[in-house]
């Protein structure tokens, strides 16, 4: 197979095409109404009558999902599910109805299905939407890291990945609340604790058993426990949570980040976005992590340069309160401090050309960023 990075539809040869036909994966859909959207990775269209699936997928990492269509043009959340190919696999799926959504094709003969859409392929061929290998160099560069094992690692339970994960309810106990020992002497203490760890402020909402994607827990920045004067350190610098994160296994983390991305990117899944989001937090706001974790800052800033310029547009925006722009603007200046110049000035100059970040005085001491005193 020639480099992904080189394959377009417009430039590919028959040779070429038969040879993926023959060697990549199919994707096999039952009763998709016509008008529903349909994607995979970046990709998407709505389908017609005739429409029974994808031919010709890459080994790796996709992403499938339908959205139905109203009857006046509004369309639903994207519904859908996240599969590593292997090569000349056949995944099938069909409709379901009742939820709107692509579920797993069950019954008593999987095995024979399987077998005799294999011998029938050729006169499935035209029914069979072609992958569309024009995306395919961008896709990989936001999906390198992510294997078959991250797929049956992070993926939820259920197999079905939606916009937002469905909730139980809330009991009385577990809603927050203010904390009855804090004197007056400890407000400010409070206020940074606070600030650093703000899923403390939130109710303690639990997702329906395998329905929500199976991220790490993420460490807090400040320990519950702390005391003042390790607050402040914290404050400063988040080096003991990112120790935490990273201390089993880097490149786990990696492929989270990776995964977790593409999970907002095509299904637009919030809880995703915000677990990408906290890990750029912990991430960004520690000289002593970046120093200690070399490598595997050099491959986030690069990893980067990919994904930030795919954020939704209230995230692209230079200002104050865009606390990606923050972050990243913290990551630089870390990385410059310890010496990882070259993958720091790539990145800047990538997010300047695409999102017209500027970061002017970078070097310049902010009083927002200097060390937090806390009295007794």
């Amino acid at each position: 197979m020639a480099s992904s990075s080189s394959i377009t539809l417009a430039t590919m040869s028959p040779e070429g095409a038969l040879k993926l036909f023959e060697n990549g994966a199919v994707l096999i859909i039952a009763g998709v109404p016509p008008g529903t959207e349909f994607g995979i990775d970046q990709s998407s269209f709505l389908v017609g009558e005739d429409f029974r699936g994808v031919k010709m997928i890459p080994e790796g990492v996709h992403f499938v999902y339908c959205a139905s269509q109203g009857p006046y043009g509004d369309a639903a959340p994207r519904v859908g599910f996240v599969h590593f190919f292997k090569r000349g696999e056949i995944v099938v799926r069909e409709w379901d109805n009742d939820k709107e959504e692509l579920k797993l094709r069950i019954h008593d003969d999987v095995v024979g299905e399987v077998g005799r859409i294999r011998e029938n392929l050729k006169n499935l061929d035209r029914f069979l939407a072609p992958f569309d290998y024009d995306g395919l160099g961008k896709w990989k560069k936001l999906t390198g890291n992510i294997t078959a094992e991250t797929v049956r690692r992070l993926a939820p339970d259920c197999g079905v990945v939606r916009n937002t994960v469905e909730l139980l309810s809330c009991s009385d106990k577990d809603r927050p609340r203010g904390d009855s020992t804090l004197s007056a002497n400890s407000t400010r203490l409070a206020k940074i604790r606070s600030f650093m760890n703000e899923e403390e402020l939130l109710p303690n909402l639990k997702s329906i058993p395998g329905t929500a994607p199976r991220f790490t827990t993420l460490p807090l920045r400040c320990p519950k426990d702390a005391t003042p004067a390790e607050v402040s350190q914290h404050h400063m610098d988040s080096i003991a949570a990112v120790e935490q994160l990273l201390q089993n296994s880097e490149a786990a983390i990696f492929e989270e980040i990776q995964f977790s991305f593409i999970l907002f990117l095509c299904g637009h899944s919030i809880e995703s976005l915000n677990h990408w989001r906290k890990m750029l937090l912990l991430l960004s706001n520690s000289e002593k992590a970046v120093e200690k974790y070399r490598n595997f800052y050099r491959n986030y800033l690069t990893v980067l340069q990919f994904q930030l310029p795919e954020l939704p547009v209230e995230l692209m925006e230079q200002t104050e309160s865009n606390t990606v722009y923050l972050d990243v603007r913290s990551l630089l200046l870390n990385s410059y401090q310890v010496g990882i110049t070259s993958v720091a000035q790539s990145l800047e100059k990538s997010v300047r050309g695409t999102l017209l970040w500027k970061f002017e005085g970078l070097f310049d001491e902010d009083p927002e960023d200097m060390p937090t005193v806390v009295e007794l």
